[in-house]
């Protein structure tokens, strides 16, 4: 388990990693991508029919089973204490009160059936072996958790990018001869026929997406969390983000089912905690065409066995591989720097009382922000992704792509991205079979044509013909735009893995262009350490402007600085002169780097500029606000030759604008009412947005590039037209 010690601020408690120790141990990228293994290649596979012993989670004397735990909670103190309060409290008869709970608990509680765990098992490795090249599981990584199993309860939080999370890691716990965790699954899954029995019967337990105003549910679901982690013994997974990122990157931690896992540590109850950041990552993800559908506002369809069925024709494609890999457990003790006096001993305490207190829920945040922090540092990243990033810096700047162009800005990404300390997938002796094969899995987005790379043409007005217009969640976009934003958002939903290691970088070079065009402007001395310090204070601007879209806080900042400058000057796009001069040269590296933060500097930028033409003194829901956007974004795609400045098809994407305008409400530009959930301009004094506006101007404005959809459109516009 991770022995860093804690390192103590004035902000509380973080992760404290010594550099030095992280490179003496930490293999070569080509090593590391060894590690691993398919698991379903032939001769690989696991045998469904053989007698399962599991390694368990967390070791007990004696063991119980799924219904002896619900018995258990059910006859624990702390849920009489929870029913004696609830019935004084509302003058119910403590039977009734009684009942309900194990109504409850029954709707909750997960089951185990190994014939129906077997059966699953043999349908994920036939429909694995059809549609994907392979289960890729990294077995160092899978080692290193086991050997510190059965200590203290496990919880395995995997990145969430697809509903094959769910079924992965269930499926590798088999494997590997490891007890399959309880997996918190939302309510849509029960209420699908069938589908909800077989899920509970393979380990998943429930939880209703709101809580809203029913505090016995509450209580009871916290009760049997605090029940799954302290006294079973098979370990609990979920999902730390709540719900698949739609766009591919991580999403601001939700700490609320850590918290109750985390409770039986916090009274003592057990004597550690072991947390295991599992990265999932995906060549193509089996819901890409339907999270691009969302994002441009078109409803999720709800969750039926009709649907899972019918989805089953995904088995005629092909999606590559899946890589899963184990980061560095976590000892939370270790983590939060407790020794066993610090803890509270409050198991007495009645069980409605038994909350975090301020300091915990703080502690519980920085380690949640750990925790995806290790997800995203352990995400392979794909030839895709490359070829992505590429082909879209090349796109911005109006230029096609060759496969041997290809080929060179991959392998070069590569070394960039490894430098940076990411696992690239990606094969050197094979770089161009390694391309094809990739535009070939997504040939839904991309496709050679004449030799050189090109959007894939979509029947736009088909799809606009099939979308009740009265169920979209904001504007109904035109079949005109639909022809181009579809194409770049699932272009850009590939980017968005490599943001992780891409977004400080692409702060620090617009600090280094902001930087090198004031310095042209003054006559004053300049120093090399008062440039070095004007270049930290841009980049913890941007930090701050971009926190809640890209998580990569992990109080490594300053060393990650010293990282990323000399990731800059390496790659001779900035210098920096003993003088304190800087220079900024334009060359590839720049743009790709520049590339990936363009989208969303584009998208805040029109955000704040359709909020400007707002009235001060008007409210207007999120809703409302949504519909001004995409139309005021619609209307600057649909210019003649998209020959409109900082507007990209992304700007479109609900799911970015709305955590925009929950970064707008978090530094006090908006006001949010929490009775009505009304929004309205602040009139703060140092919240003006006609500043920020200025100041994302001035960010584009630096940007190599001032159309970004202009090839794309030339293409949607040719198809159109053949069509």
């Amino acid at each position: 388990m991770d022995r860093n010690p804690v390192r103590q601020s004035s902000s509380g408690a973080g992760a404290s990693e010594s550099s030095e120790q992280e490179d003496q141990k930490t293999p070569s990228a080509a090593e590391y991508m060894r590690n691993f293994k398919n698991i379903i290649a032939p001769g690989n596979e696991a045998s469904m029919t053989r007698e399962f012993n599991p390694q368990v989670a967390y070791e007990f004397e004696k063991y119980l089973n799924p219904q002896k735990l619900k018995q258990h909670v059910l006859k624990s103190e702390k849920l009489r204490s929870i029913l004696e309060h609830y019935a004084q409290e509302s003058g119910t008869p403590l039977k009734q009160m009684e009942r309900q709970a194990r109504a409850i608990i029954d709707e909750i509680g997960l089951e185990r059936n190994m014939a129906i765990i077997r059966w699953c098992g043999i349908a994920i490795t036939a429909i694995g072996k059809r549609i994907c090249d392979g289960f890729y599981v990294n077995s160092a990584s899978m080692a290193n958790v086991r050997k510190d199993m059965g200590k203290c309860p496990v919880l395995y939080l995997p990145s969430h990018r697809s509903y094959m999370d769910f079924i992965l890691m269930s499926y590798i716990c088999y494997y590997y001869d490891i007890e399959i965790p309880g997996i918190a699954a939302g309510m849509d899954f029960h209420s699908m026929f069938g589908m909800g029995t077989m899920l509970r019967k393979t380990g998943a337990f429930f939880m209703r997406r709101s809580f809203s105003n029913d505090e016995l549910y509450w209580d009871i679901f916290r009760e049997y969390m605090y029940a799954l982690v302290a006294n079973y013994h098979i370990g609990v997974e979920f999902f730390i983000e709540g719900t698949r990122s739609r766009n591919f990157k991580a999403l601001v931690p939700k700490i609320g089912l850590l918290s109750m896992a985390l409770l039986p540590y916090f009274t003592g109850e057990v004597p550690d905690v072991m947390i295991v950041p599992v990265s999932v990552a995906y060549e193509r993800v089996l819901e890409e065409q339907l999270f691009v559908y969302e994002l441009l506002g078109v409803p999720k369809p709800k969750e039926s066995t009709k649907g899972f069925f019918k989805a089953l024709k995904i088995i005629d494609e092909r999606f590559g591989k899946m890589f899963l890999d184990f980061g560095e457990p976590i000892s939370v003790k270790e983590f939060f720097g407790h020794d066993s006096a610090q803890r509270m001993q409050r198991a007495g305490v009645g069980g409605h009382l038994q909350k975090l207190n301020r300091q915990e829920v703080e502690l519980v945040k920085q380690l949640a922000n750990e925790i995806i922090y290790q997800q995203q540092r352990r995400i392979v990243i794909s030839t895709f992704n490359l070829l992505s990033l590429y082909y879209a810096s090349q796109l911005y700047a109006q230029k096609s792509v060759t496969l041997d162009e290809l080929a060179r800005g991959v392998l070069h990404l590569k070394r960039i991205f490894e430098q940076l300390g990411a696992h690239v997938s990606t094969t050197p002796s094979s770089i161009k079979a390694d391309v094809i094969d990739a535009v070939e899995i997504h040939s839904n987005i991309l496709h050679f044509a004449t030799g050189r790379l090109q959007f894939t043409p979509m029947a736009a007005k088909q799809l606009a013909e099939q979308i009740d217009v009265k169920r979209l969640k904001a504007h109904a976009l035109c079949p005109q735009t639909m022809a181009v934003a579809v194409p770049m958002l699932a272009l850009q939903l590939y980017i968005n893995p490599c943001m992780f290691w891409l977004a400080r970088p692409a702060y620090l070079l617009l600090a280094a262009l902001k930087e090198q065009r004031n310095q042209q402007n003054q006559s004053t001395d300049i120093s090399y350490d008062a440039s070095l310090c004007a270049l930290h204070a841009h980049v913890t601007t941007m930090d701050a402007l971009f926190q809640h879209e890209f998580i990569i806080e992990s109080n490594r900042e300053a060393a990650e600085f010293e990282t990323h400058l000399q990731l800059l000057l390496d790659e001779r796009v900035v210098e920096v002169e003993t003088s304190g001069r800087i220079k900024v040269q334009d060359n590839e590296c720049s743009h790709v780097i520049l590339a990936a933060l363009a989208p969303f500097l584009c998208l805040y930028y029109q955000l704040v500029v359709t909020l400007r033409k707002i009235p001060l003194e008007l409210e207007f829901s999120n809703k409302e606000l949504l519909v001004r956007v995409q139309q005021h974004v619609e209307q600057l795609l649909q210019q003649p030759g998209a020959s409109a400045s900082h507007v990209h098809p992304y700007c479109l994407a609900l799911d970015n604008l709305n955590i925009a305008i929950y970064a707008l409400i978090q530094r006090g530009y908006l006001l949010k009412s929490r009775d009505s959930g009304q929004m309205k301009i602040a009139s703060t004094p140092g919240k003006c947005l006609r500043e920020l506006e200025t100041q994302l101007l001035e960010y584009c404005q630096l940007m190599p590039f001032a159309q970004y959809s202009t090839a794309a459109n030339q293409q949607a516009q040719f198809h159109i037209a053949k069509l």
